[in-house]
């Protein structure tokens, strides 16, 4: 297995507090634990492992990452996400990659933004919607410089 989990985990640790401290732009900070979910779990063949995985490392984002009022949001989007890309190994076109992992983190901050931003939703759709695209294209920006700076993407296509 050439994808090294927990080098990128720590990685993506590190990102993660980079981003939300320095690199907040208008309010928006893209979710680099979203993007480890979903980037890890695509090699994987066990979907229940993958799950799991997502589960866990959506509730250490709850309690560490981010502000813990809303315990348990990322550990539903979170494994949501990760049983999707896991589903993807099983269908995998290698020139489609960038479209699986864009899909999903399309997915992932619709179900996040739908669930802490509710109140917009239900009052103000169109504010919710500029929430919900920013922080997908914000999110989708830093996805694609993170999968050619550090070679994800080379080497999840490997373990596929």
């Amino acid at each position: 297995m050439n994808f090294n989990f927990s080098r990128y985990l720590f990685i993506a640790i590190i990102l993660q507090l980079v981003f939300a401290e320095l690199l907040t732009f208008n309010g928006f900070q893209p979710n680099i634990m979203l993007l480890f979910v979903i980037l890890s779990s695509i090699p994987m063949e066990s979907t229940s492992r993958a799950t799991i995985i997502g589960f866990f490392i959506g509730f250490f984002s709850d309690l560490v990452l981010f502000n813990g009022f809303y315990l348990g949001l990322s550990s539903l989007i979170f494994s949501v996400c990760a049983y999707f890309a896991s589903q993807v190994s099983f269908n995998f076109a290698y020139r489609n990659f960038d479209l699986y992992w864009l899909s999903l983190v399309l997915l992932g901050t619709a179900l996040y933004s739908f669930f802490r931003y509710d109140f917009f939703f239900l009052n103000d759709v169109l504010f919710f919607m500029k929430n919900w695209f920013f922080i997908s294209l914000y999110t989708s920006f830093v996805g694609f410089l993170i999968t050619r700076i550090f070679g994800v993407k080379q080497s999840v296509l490997q373990d596929a």
